[in-house]
């Protein structure tokens, strides 16, 4: 099994090669700083199947304007989703 070191502040365990559970990426999200977010962001480009679970995750914060991570990672996935961004590593 494989530790993705994006994850190294919660302690959570993940075979990444079954993809990444719901609240792995909400806490990455929350409770990541920038260099999770980077890792995290270059995870979400190699496996575009995520996006999905991020959606999932980040359309609960939408209505709270306080809520800014999520409406980032939000915004990110719907521009990932339909080939609007091109974002270099």
């Amino acid at each position: 099994m494989k530790t993705y070191d994006i994850m190294n502040h919660r302690h959570i365990n993940v075979n990444i090669e079954k993809g990444l559970p719901l609240e792995a990426i909400d806490d990455i999200i929350s409770r990541g700083d920038m260099d999770s977010w980077l890792k995290f962001r270059d995870y979400c480009l190699n496996h575009r199947e995520i996006l999905d679970d991020v959606l999932k995750i980040t359309v609960r914060y939408i209505s709270d304007p306080t809520e800014q991570k999520y409406h980032l990672w939000h915004n990110l996935a719907l521009s990932l989703k339909e080939g609007d961004l091109n974002v270099k590593r």
